[in-house]
């Protein structure tokens, strides 16, 4: 019997920066992924994130309070 293994593969992430209200929750649980501006909001629209951050990328977007952050998942 052989057992399929998942490996992690990388995302896309997707910033809706007029939905950011500069909670700074992705950063806070994603900060290799979510950097933030002067004013605390997410500095980015579009990011290819690797896998061995795509964890992280998640975590960080399902702590956003207004759902500013969608990630994309690879077609596999």
């Amino acid at each position: 019997m052989q057992l399929e293994v998942e490996t992690e593969v990388g995302v896309r992430v997707r910033v809706h920066p007029a939905l950011c209200e500069g909670w700074g929750n992705c950063h806070r649980f994603g900060g290799e992924v979510y950097p933030l501006d002067a004013d605390g909001h997410v500095d980015l629209h579009l990011l290819d994130v690797p896998a061995e951050l795509a964890a992280q990328a998640r975590l960080g977007a399902s702590a956003c309070p207004e759902h500013a952050i969608t990630i994309i998942n690879p077609d596999r």
